[in-house]
């Protein structure tokens, strides 16, 4: 797939949405009833369905995920009944979903949270009630996993250190970091600061709170501070817009590093041309990969738009629902034992090789990518 042409690519992009619209309009949709009589597995998910972090497109992806296991007869012949709540990638809400999926609906699987704030509120209530609880795009390294709680995601600090690297090579000595105060986003503003300072250089800090919609007077200061670099932190797909659209028409003449969801094309709909530059990181992963394009063809056909919304995120969410199908399958509904066979495990999904170490948390190497001309180049930090 290496040698694939752009040309190539949408070609075979083209008849794979044609063979996935046919198999949308042939087979049913989920309807939360078993194949063959028996009760269905209930799964629980808590992830953003509305709000910016809905941009994500867990949501979709989990309700892509499940209908394939369904359509292709369910899990040992039962159907999967998916019971969703919105988390709104919030705190509060997340926990409130939880105690409703466990107390009321009586889940013992939950899949989520699908952002770290969920996760963090999710995991305790998770251990209290012996419930699996397998999370995705959780990144912040405050959620240490449990007995019962995992994740797919690697710890984010990982992929501080190659834009460093990448920054000191070029010759930036003045970093600015603006981060939102969030369990994801703020640990990687301090890690940032941290490790570019062990490299030699000067950084000015600058945090804000979510709902910030004003960043003027922080982008002077970094203009003030004589900054040739800037990290952005931001948690919500929103901030990052409008961070990066104020920054631009303050003329800041600055290389511009961002965290995973400043990478977020989905995020810039409105004026791609901001994210021109821009270089971040994201774990390693074959974009030609005949499943990933298998799953972009399928979900662009259900969903719309030309591309998964958030990139390899949304593809290990949906992966994370079929590993989790894997699992049941295997060793049944019991949430020990279920998290007992997810440790250590590796699977070979549309986001690559989706591998959970011994003590809970995702594997992934990070890289580099830079926006060149409205696409996603990968390159090395040296």
């Amino acid at each position: 797939m290496a040698g694939f042409t752009a040309s190539r690519v949408s070609n075979a992009l083209v008849v794979m949405a044609a063979i996935v619209l046919l198999a949308v309009v042939v087979l049913p949709t989920f309807t939360g009833h078993s194949v063959s009589g028996a009760e269905p597995v209930k799964i629980g998910f808590i992830g953003a369905m509305t709000g910016s972090e809905a941009k994500y497109g867990s949501f979709e992806a989990t309700v892509l995920a499940v209908d394939e296991i369904n359509a292709a007869g369910g899990i040992n012949g039962r159907r999967v009944q998916l019971v969703a709540e919105d988390g709104k990638c919030r705190a509060k809400e997340a926990a409130t979903a939880a105690q409703k999926l466990v107390h009321v609906d009586g889940v013992k699987i939950i899949l989520g949270g699908h952002c770290s704030p969920e996760t963090m509120a999710i995991a305790p209530i998770a251990e209290q009630n012996g419930v699996l609880m397998l999370s995705s795009i959780t990144t912040s390294p405050k959620f240490v996993p449990g007995n019962f709680t995992l994740r797919t995601s690697p710890v984010n600090t990982q992929q501080i250190a190659p834009l460093v690297a990448y920054a000191r090579s070029r010759g930036k000595a003045r970093l600015a970091v603006f981060y939102e105060d969030t369990a994801y986003a703020a640990p990687l503003g301090k890690q940032m600061r941290t490790q570019f300072e062990a490299a030699g250089g000067s950084v000015v800090e600058l945090n804000f709170v979510t709902g910030t919609s004003d960043f003027r007077t922080l982008v002077a200061r970094a203009k003030q501070y004589g900054a040739d670099v800037v990290f952005i932190s931001p948690q919500s797909p929103d901030l990052a817009f409008l961070l990066m659209k104020q920054l631009r028409e303050a003329g800041l003449d600055a290389l511009v590093l961002g965290n995973d969801v400043a990478g977020n094309a989905a995020a810039f709909a409105a004026d791609p041309s901001l994210q021109e530059g821009l270089v971040y990181p994201a774990p390693r992963f074959d974009a030609k990969g005949v499943k990933h394009l298998t799953l972009v063809a399928n979900y662009t056909v259900r969903f719309g738009g030309t591309d998964l919304p958030y990139g390899f995120w949304t593809a290990e969410v949906y992966d994370a629902a079929h590993l989790l199908a894997e699992g049941v399958s295997t060793v049944g509904e019991d949430p020990a034992a279920l998290a007992e066979w997810l440790r250590g495990k590796s699977f070979e999904g549309a986001s690559g090789n989706l591998s959970i170490g011994v003590d809970g948390n995702g594997i992934r190497e990070y890289v580099l990518y830079r926006v060149e001309e409205g696409k996603r180049v990968q390159f090395e930090a040296g």
